[in-house]
């Protein structure tokens, strides 16, 4: 007879095998990750009427590799989402007089490497350079086309980010309020006494865990809830849509509040709520209305939704190369875009400044980003190149360079949700790309 923990133990590892972990942060590669994926040829997912099982890309193996490669650029075809669509004339991105960056040496005396070999070596799917307005680079990789949207994961969370701020700025959200008083649906939460800004900025002490080696890991209710994995996999009773499972957490860490940086995605949709709420619109109408009406958007976008119709904000939003580009570029610009003050810049003062470099220490991560900080959902480095970037796991990045007018895009699908295994090889080539840019021509 299995044993009650036995069972608890094999019900966590096959649920980790359909849920990878969503966090960007350098976590320790599970046993689950580190299997050999099936031998299987990529161009060939989904492929049939139907598809041969194996082919099949479906909720129990969307984040497994290569399956990956087709669900993370069809993520409207797996789960529910809201569209972002393009309104009035293209923006046009207009190419440099540059030369492209095919052979831009970013590795080193003992491991050479170009450019796009950087890229192809991390796994990147799409990538878009854009420097003064212009673009110096653009390539795609494995099968991927301008026009799709590609799944952003965790850099979503920097979406709603740009929300909550903005209605900070506009004077429509009180930062100091707290979360109790703007949501009384979590006045009986650990959110209750967490502040605005708290929660945009993690440092709202919310105990939160997400562990993929531990059964108990709140991570695994959580995904359960908002509907990323088999119906099987969800407890009778448990709280069904992200919504009703937020309440639900009220272990708090005292020590943390307001004094140290904890990333956990549930933040993040406490953060869009409360963003919802000021705004009385959902995220993805902030988005098209901000975003997709206003920046001559080229692509449609959409954002996930959870199984009663939340958006999955800490994950769940999918865009274009381009588009992000044009977000990315807005934001260069201080918020303006074709005359217009898109985002107030105020707000993008805020990020470039970033968040308490205290608050961050504290998490951990002051080894491997050292000097960073976490501010409205973005990440903050102050090294040179200075950048704040929206980043997701597998390899999503959004960079915003303000010294170098550069922004640089990468949609990848790296086997692994670490950021360590892309972080070392792409700062150190976007390092010297910013170099070669500031070189006399």
């Amino acid at each position: 007879m299995t044993s009650p923990s036995n069972a608890l133990a094999r019900r966590a590892s096959r649920l980790a095998g359909a849920v990878t972990a969503m966090a960007t942060l350098a976590l320790t590669v599970p046993a689950w990750a580190q299997l050999a994926a099936p031998a299987l040829d990529p161009s060939k997912l989904m492929q049939g009427f139907p598809p041969p099982p194996e082919y099949r890309v479906h909720i129990g193996n969307w984040q497994q590799n290569p399956q990956k490669l087709w669900s993370f650029r069809h993520t409207r075809e797996l789960f529910p989402t809201r569209p972002l669509k393009p309104t009035g004339p293209v923006r046009e991105l207009p190419l440099s007089s540059r030369d492209s960056l095919a052979q831009l040496q970013v590795g080193s005396a003992d491991a050479p490497l170009t450019w796009p070999q950087m890229l192809a070596a991390t796994h990147v799917d799409a990538a878009l350079v854009l420097h003064k307005g212009r673009i110096i680079d653009e390539r795609y990789f494995k099968g991927m086309q301008a026009h799709e949207p590609h799944l952003m994961f965790s850099a979503t969370k920097s979406m709603a980010g740009l929300m909550g701020a903005t209605l900070i700025a506009e004077g429509r959200l009180d930062e100091n309020a707290k979360v109790g008083t703007v949501l009384p649906e979590l006045a009986d939460s650990a959110w209750a006494d967490a502040t605005v800004r708290q929660v945009l900025d993690m440092t709202d002490g919310v105990r939160f865990t997400e562990v993929y080696t531990d059964p108990s890991s709140d991570i695994f209710p959580y995904v359960a809830a908002m509907g990323w994995v088999p119906p099987e996999f969800r407890k009778p009773g448990s709280p069904f849509g992200i919504q009703a499972m937020l309440p639900t957490l009220k272990r708090v860490e005292p020590e943390a509040r307001g004094s140290a940086f904890r990333y956990r995605s549930a933040a993040t949709d406490v953060a869009a709520w409360i963003a919802a709420r000021a705004a009385q619109q959902s995220l993805s109408d902030w988005l098209q209305q901000r975003l997709w009406s206003r920046l001559g958007m080229e692509h449609e976008g959409n954002v996930m939704l959870d199984p009663v119709g939340t958006e999955v904000a800490f994950a769940g939003m999918s865009a274009s190369a381009r588009d992000l580009g044009r977000i990315g570029q807005m934001l260069l610009q201080r918020g303006r875009w074709d005359g217009q003050q898109i985002i107030p810049e105020k707000v993008i003062e805020q990020l470039i400044r970033g968040g308490s470099t205290e608050a961050f220490k504290a998490s951990g991560l002051e080894k491997s980003r050292p000097g960073w900080s976490y501010r409205d959902q973005w990440w903050v480095n102050p090294q040179a190149p200075r950048s704040f970037a929206a980043m997701g796991a597998y390899g999503q990045r959004l960079y915003v360079f303000p010294d170098d007018e550069l922004v640089v895009v990468l949609l990848s699908s790296h086997p692994q949700p670490i950021a360590a295994l892309v972080d070392g090889p792409q700062l150190a080539g976007l390092k010297r790309l910013t170099e070669s840019l500031r070189a006399p021509r």
